[in-house]
């Protein structure tokens, strides 16, 4: 027999590690040639995603963490809000003695929450939120109604915010509506609850919520609306106070009584529906209707009171005694004030497209008589008069006058009213055409924009700047060309001070309304001392300025302001576009500011400074000077005794009223400073 074939054996295959292990699933394959070659299968892995799920949730702890400390490090400090605190009770007094306004900021002595009838705080919990003895501050259920109720609106109609987020609203933070606020307003809430009881929580809602009115706080409120103490309060008179809150300048009772007894109703409805009354209870009070308290005051007074108020702090700080406030205002001017503006805007506004309108007048040494911040301070407490910064256009070409007078241009010289290039900006006349060669009495009379802009060029920017500086306008003024034609924007109170140093021979003014401040009983914690007379022009320019704006009442584009039976002076303003019109002029008892336009600053239809504001300082002053003897303007006097009397120009003044002594100016000065 052969030997068998000798049996090959093969080299073991390298490998770096352990041989894998099938898995359960895994099936044999026949071996092939090259199987000693091929790669082993990649291994399954385990599934990682809870792993991968816990690393997310430790991120997301802690950049949440670093987010809301952001919001937790300025959160204020909450712990003494109960602690009686400063309050004010202020009563606003006119120049005779009657009350213009109370303003109470009930935020120091509080009235607790348990100290009144029950139904007052059910009235806030079952109309501004239901929920509130249930929630920790923030209530997601009411959150998700008011969501589910605006979207089936299409539009806002309930709010989601816990009485608790108003509070922390109201005390701290501002009305803006920003993602941080709203989370910052969140945070707080949580943090109040945290702190605070429920009734403690209401107490302070109480007392820190505007009610409209210029009042804060319920006792404020009760005294104000119905003459009596919060605890004393019925049934409806608690509902029309909870009621005001959603709109306070439209529901409070003395801005419109029938509008708020008609948010009572509802009150009144959410109260039963929450449990808090019968159904017979209900209908008694919605069938009561509660004596209103009225002030003595005009309906727009309340933007002078707001005025008043606004610069207490800074005259006497805060006290907790009331104080009784003294002021240079006239009820009788105010209502003449706001007759001529609601008459004027009745009768143009729509046509013109003008929504809106101020005016202010003051004496010649700066003392408000009469302030109207707008159409009407139930539906605007925003003041116009003080706050409205607008360009006041033509208005502002006085200050460009003066200061060519002091660079010695006169007004008798000779201008070229034509077109003009400076540096690119060609200014144009309202017109829309020329006049070529006049007098420069004229191109101010009749408000050439070329003019203007000429002598600005020459005296330069910078002290037209100066000089408007120099007689209070107190906002920035761009130095530029464009300046001549006041494209700068002011406010009617600073523009009508600053024409008072016209009115009252060149004395610089700083308009004022608060003559003395006492306690009830009789202290006296600040009375205005007269300021010095520091003249801010010479007499000389104060009598050509003059001769400037009489000519302009008298035959340029102010002759709708003219009054019938004395002398008047004062310049219009229009600036481009028609976003603004102005009319400020004055007599020798008074200066007045008139401006109309649109808060949102759209355009008027051709509405000229000498068309209503003109019409509209007519009617105002007629009534307010209708007892007043008519008087010579200060620099008219000057110039009816110094110029010879063709060159006098709209002076109505008579041999009796001219000054026959050297020391005249003095005088008269003394006269106006002296209670004129």
């Amino acid at each position: 027999m052969g030997k068998p074939p000798p049996k090959i054996v093969r080299p073991p295959t390298r490998s770096t590690g352990a041989p894998k292990r099938r898995g359960p699933n895994t099936t044999s394959r026949p071996a092939t040639a090259h199987a000693d070659s091929a790669p082993p299968p990649p291994p399954k892995r385990r599934a990682t995603w809870p792993y991968v799920l816990m690393m997310l949730g430790a991120w997301g702890l802690i950049f949440g963490g670093l987010f809301f400390s952001h919001f937790l490090s300025s959160l204020p400090d909450v712990r003494n809000l109960m602690v009686t605190g400063p309050s004010q009770d202020i009563t606003i007094l006119d120049d005779r003695g009657r009350s213009i306004a109370r303003r109470g900021l009930t935020q120091g002595a509080m009235v607790r929450a348990e100290d009144l009838p029950d139904f007052v705080s059910n009235a806030f919990i079952a109309i501004e939120d239901r929920r509130f003895r249930h929630h920790l501050g923030i209530d997601p259920i009411g959150l998700g109604r008011a969501a589910f109720q605006n979207m089936s609106a299409g539009h806002v109609v309930q709010g989601g915010s816990t009485l608790t987020q108003q509070l922390a609203k109201n005390l701290f933070l501002s009305p803006s509506r920003t993602f941080d606020r709203k989370i910052q307003e969140a945070m707080l809430a949580l943090y109040l609850e945290s702190r605070y009881s429920k009734n403690q929580l209401l107490t302070l809602y109480l007392n820190r919520v505007y009610f409209g009115a210029g009042v804060y706080g319920i006792e404020a409120a009760a005294q104000k609306f119905f003459g009596k103490h919060a605890s004393e309060l019925g049934l409806t008179e608690a509902a029309m106070i909870a009621g005001s809150v959603k709109a306070p300048a439209r529901y409070n009772p003395v801005a419109d009584v029938d509008a708020s007894l008609a948010r009572a109703q509802i009150v009144l409805r959410a109260m039963q529906d929450a449990g808090f009354l019968d159904d017979n209870t209900r209908a008694m009070a919605q069938a009561t209707r509660p004596r209103i308290m009225r002030a003595s005051g005009t309906p727009g007074a309340g933007w002078f009171a707001d005025w008043i108020v606004a610069r207490l702090n800074d005259t006497i700080g805060t006290t907790a005694e009331p104080v009784i406030v003294e002021t240079s205002f006239d009820l009788d001017t105010q209502m003449q004030a706001e007759r001529a503006v609601a008459a004027g805007l009745g009768a143009d506004g729509e046509k013109l497209n003008a929504g809106q309108a101020a005016l202010v007048a003051m004496t010649p040494d700066g003392a408000v008589r009469a302030m109207v911040g707008g159409r009407e301070y139930a539906g605007s407490t925003f003041n116009r008069a003080t706050d409205a910064v607008r360009q006041p256009g033509s208005a502002f070409k006085p200050f460009v006058y003066l200061t060519a007078l002091e660079h010695g241009h006169t007004l008798d010289e000779t201008v070229n009213d034509g077109p003009v290039d400076i540096h690119g900006w060609k200014p144009q006349d309202f017109e829309g055409h020329f006049k070529g060669e006049i007098p420069l009495i004229q191109a101010f009379a009749e408000s050439s924009n070329s003019v203007a802009a000429q002598l600005t060029a020459d005296v330069g920017a910078r002290a037209v700047a100066q000089t408007a500086r120099r007689l209070g306008i107190a906002s920035p003024l761009m130095e530029v060309s464009s300046l001549a034609l006041g494209t700068s924007g002011v406010t009617p109170l600073e523009l009508t001070g600053a024409y008072a140093a016209f009115a009252n021979g060149g004395i610089g003014v700083q308009p004022f309304g608060i003559l003395r401040i006492k306690t009830r009983s009789g202290k006296i914690l600040y009375e205005r001392k007269p300021p010095g007379s520091d003249a801010v022009m010479s007499a000389s320019d104060n009598i050509q300025m003059t001769r400037l704006m009489t000519e302009t009442v008298a035959t340029g584009t102010g002759k709708a302001a003219r009054l019938a039976d004395r002398p008047t002076a004062g310049k219009t303003g229009t600036t481009q576009d028609f976003h603004d019109a102005w009319f400020v002029g004055y007599t020798a008892d008074l200066v007045c500011g008139v401006w109309i336009g649109n808060d949102n600053n759209a355009p008027m239809v051709k509405a000229t400074g000498g068309g209503l504001p003109a019409r509209i300082f007519n009617g105002f002053m007629t009534q307010a000077e209708q007892n007043l003897p008519p008087r010579p303007l200060v620099g008219s006097t000057l110039v009816a005794s110094e110029q010879p009397q063709d060159q006098v120009t709209a002076v109505n003044a008579t041999e009796d009223d001219k000054p026959k002594k050297p020391d005249a100016f003095q005088r008269i000065l003394n006269g106006l400073f002296g209670g004129t």
